[in-house]
């Protein structure tokens, strides 16, 4: 186990790595609270024993920088003091010490301080693992297996402050499986779950690794492209659909429409961009499904008297 040992005195730094090194762990000394802070800054440090009266940077104070850092791993740390007084011990447990030892320290009693301080590391990382468990498990729809509408909103929000921030656009491309209540009706909910997960395992293997693919709701899927133009967004939502449209599906044909949308600096609204790729979505299905739409041509007819919209594909 890495331990950071702070220690401003040599020979109990000294004394303190050789002990450590024998009992098998890989100790690294800084002699003063400013150098520790930097290395726990720069490294993956679980344990830090740290004497508490140093100059400069002492040991509470050091507790104190490492709680209040957001860190993605918990440090346990270890008081080395001479206090004796109750009131001393308590100071240096409020100011975020798990633990604390008496100088000079008791070689048995540091190898029971230091196991307290691996199962207690131990049963933090079995906690955070559930955790992120957990997280991915609620981000999830739970028949497809792609993300869900919540994360897909989440992912809009990170690509909007992408847009304020750097300037960078993206597109959406919503799509909704055509008849699909008929194809319920007919075949029955078990054959429209299976549809439903093959459009989803056909639509992850044509999409980019940096692309968001979600669930949006019922037969509605929706793609979050960063970075993605209006005709590169047109592009992929074509080659989607003439994709769903070729395979060749056990009960019958299964199609699909789409809407496209595309953000930048002059429609930056998420709202905006998402009634945007719906309404186009709504104007793939009223002439006649199966086709993909961007919003802006829609935007291009309603400026243009007695013009049919522009489509990208019809079929």
């Amino acid at each position: 186990m890495r331990i950071l040992i702070v220690e401003d005195q040599a020979p109990t730094a000294l004394y303190l790595r050789r002990t450590l090194e024998r009992l098998g762990h890989d100790p690294v000394v800084a002699s003063d609270g400013y150098e520790a802070w930097r290395i726990v800054q720069e490294e993956n440090i679980p344990v830090v024993i740290t004497d508490w009266v140093m100059p400069g940077l002492d040991g509470p104070q050091l507790c104190r920088l490492i709680r209040k850092e957001a860190r993605a791993l918990y440090t346990y740390v270890i008081l080395l003091t001479s206090k004796h007084d109750r009131r001393d011990r308590l100071e240096g447990l409020r100011a975020g010490a798990d633990d604390y030892l008496v100088k000079p320290p008791d070689l048995e009693e540091l190898v029971v301080r230091l196991g307290i301080a691996e199962r207690f590391l131990s049963l933090q990382h079995e906690l955070e693992a559930k955790n992120r468990q957990l997280a991915e498990l609620a981000s999830r729809d739970g028949l497809t297996g792609l993300k869900n509408r919540r994360c897909f909103e989440d992912c809009m929000r990170s690509a909007q402050s992408a847009l304020d921030f750097r300037n960078v656009p993206f597109s959406v491309i919503i799509l909704d499986v055509d008849h699909f209540k008929q194809y319920n009706d007919t075949f029955g909910h078990p054959a429209g779950d299976e549809a439903l997960k093959s459009v989803a395992w056909t639509l992850r293997l044509n999409v980019r690794e940096n692309d968001t693919l979600a669930r949006y709701g019922g037969e509605e899927f929706a793609i979050l492209m960063p970075g993605t133009s209006a005709d590169e967004a047109s592009a992929l939502a074509e080659r989607l659909r003439s994709t769903i449209e070729g395979t060749k599906w056990p009960a019958r044909p299964i199609t699909a429409s789409f809407g496209v949308a595309t953000s930048d600096q002059d429609s930056a609204d998420l709202a905006g961009v998402l009634e945007m790729a719906d309404r186009a979505l709504y104007h793939s299905k009223s002439l006649g499904r199966n086709r993909v739409t961007h919003g802006r041509s829609l935007e291009t007819s309603a400026s243009t008297v007695d013009e049919e919209p522009v489509m990208v594909a019809r079929k």
